[in-house]
């Protein structure tokens, strides 16, 4: 076989491994609020049977990943901060598509966004994104997100105390007092709990936790 589908996404020559295979959700059709689809002939339709699966929504594994630090050291104090990030790269939200499935289903189950309030077909003539609450769009392109972050790790800083005597014998030869943060803030357009995960569809999986820690290390 010249190409294989692997559930939602497809492995295929020329494209990079990971890349989104799925139906290209359009938006509601503004006469009937039906789920509006591409098909493969470039034409629309209103139903999921005849519509076409597309790769052209990325991949789930990050073209480019990185980080960089900051250190920075005057007197007896210490500086340092540590930042990492990814771009291209894109992911199923799944908790998105229940918040904004639309449909009395998925709604009695869970709690629906806000953004349906200004973004979801009511009436003949609206021009909106998600479809009549009479009609279901399925799990499609319109649950891929961009999942590109830039991450603010970690930052510490630390206070070097000098050794010193009670009397004529030594207390201490040297102390340090640190604090640091990890995860402190993420920059992302991803609207799910956390962007940085390999999983092609994310579904509740735990965020990256912040954490404090305050330390004192003693040298005798």
């Amino acid at each position: 076989v010249d190409e294989y589908v692997v559930g939602t996404f497809i492995i295929r020559e020329g494209l990079p491994y990971g890349t989104h295979y799925t139906y290209n959700y359009l938006g509601a059709d503004p006469a009937t609020g039906r789920p509006t689809y591409r098909k493969t002939d470039g034409g629309t339709t209103n139903s999921l049977g005849d519509a076409g699966r597309f790769a052209d929504f990325g991949t789930f594994l990050p073209v480019h990943v990185g980080g960089f630090s900051l250190d920075y050291s005057i007197n007896r104090f210490t500086f340092g901060m540590q930042f990492s990030y990814q771009t291209d790269v894109s992911r199923y939200n799944n908790i998105w598509n229940w918040v904004t499935r639309g449909t009395p289903g998925y709604h009695n189950a869970v709690n629906a966004s806000r953004t349906l309030l200004e973004n979801q077909w009511t009436r003949p003539g609206d021009v909106k994104f998600y479809q009549s609450p009479e009609f279901d769009r399925d799990f499609t392109s319109a649950d891929i997100q961009n999942a590109k972050f830039l991450r603010f790790r970690s930052i510490n800083m630390s206070y070097n105390i000098p050794g010193f005597n009670i009397g004529k014998s030594k207390a201490i030869k040297s102390a340090r007092f640190y604090a640091q943060m990890f995860n402190v803030w993420i920059w992302s357009p991803w609207k799910g709990p956390d962007p940085e995960d390999n999983n092609n569809i994310s579904l509740n999986e735990f965020p990256n936790p912040r954490a404090l820690t305050i330390g004192l290390d003693i040298n005798f």
